[in-house]
């Protein structure tokens, strides 16, 4: 069996399904969601309701009673093929004897057709066969010639698609560290504002005329840097994904 083809929609740059117990968290969590998918009513409702007129078919109509019934098909029947004599009782039957004559001249004139078969196979059957084998072996060029005109075709393309994903994985990485920069920038800020929060309220316990006094709005500078620094990435990230 061939390679698999890969489910992922960047198979170049996505190697977490790699690693082990991944791909069977993966399918756990597919197998979990579609427990909550519940089917359709009647899911073949738009489509033509299928009519069958049986009335001019009679064999079919038997053939359907039987199947419906639940009974055995019946078996072929091969006592034309013998050629036996009428029995003990109708040695003196005319029509007996007429119905084994026919039998036997119809088994004759079987065996004559299959004698003819085979002379005839005996004299054209090998050119008959060379001429079969050149049909085959011309088409099973022409499948070879479209199988290598499709497999050029995929090589092209998927060699198209991993230099289109390696070269935007160089951006999307350099847009997740610029993103990972300005979180932990934020971060820092805002533990530094929180340290000068607690010892602006130290002071302020310390010294009760400063408690009239409110402290300054910090709040207000880290949501404006954050949001900032958060709709650039996204719009860079919105450029990626456009290209």
């Amino acid at each position: 069996a061939g390679p698999q083809p890969s489910a992922t929609a960047l198979p170049y740059i996505d190697t977490q399904l790699e690693q082990d117990g991944v791909q069977e968290q993966v399918r756990s969590m597919l197998v979990e969601e579609m427990r909550t998918f519940r089917p359709r009513g009647d899911y073949l409702a738009h489509m033509p309701e299928i009519e069958l007129s049986l009335e001019d078919t009679q064999l079919l109509q038997r053939e359907l009673m039987r199947v419906s019934e639940g009974q055995p098909m019946p078996s072929f029947d091969l006592s034309r093929l013998a050629m036996d004599a009428p029995g003990h009782g109708h040695q003196n039957d005319t029509a007996a004897w007429l119905r084994a004559i026919r039998n036997a001249k119809a088994q004759l004139e079987q065996q004559t057709n299959r004698i003819d078969n085979l002379e005839l196979m005996q004299q054209h059957g090998a050119k008959a066969w060379r001429r079969q084998l050149l049909i085959l072996e011309a088409a099973l060029a022409r499948i070879e010639s479209e199988r290598a005109s499709v497999k050029a075709e995929t090589d092209v393309l998927h060699r198209k698609r991993k230099y289109e994903q390696l070269e935007a994985a160089k951006e999307l990485r350099a847009l997740e560290n610029e993103w990972l920069a300005g979180v932990q920038k934020n971060a820092h800020i805002e533990a530094a504002i929180r340290a000068v929060e607690a010892e602006h309220e130290a002071l302020r316990s310390a010294h009760p005329s400063l408690r009239d006094n409110p402290p300054p709005d910090t709040n207000g500078g880290i949501s404006a840097a954050a949001t900032s620094s958060h709709n650039g990435t996204v719009g860079k990230q919105a450029e990626i994904d456009t290209r």
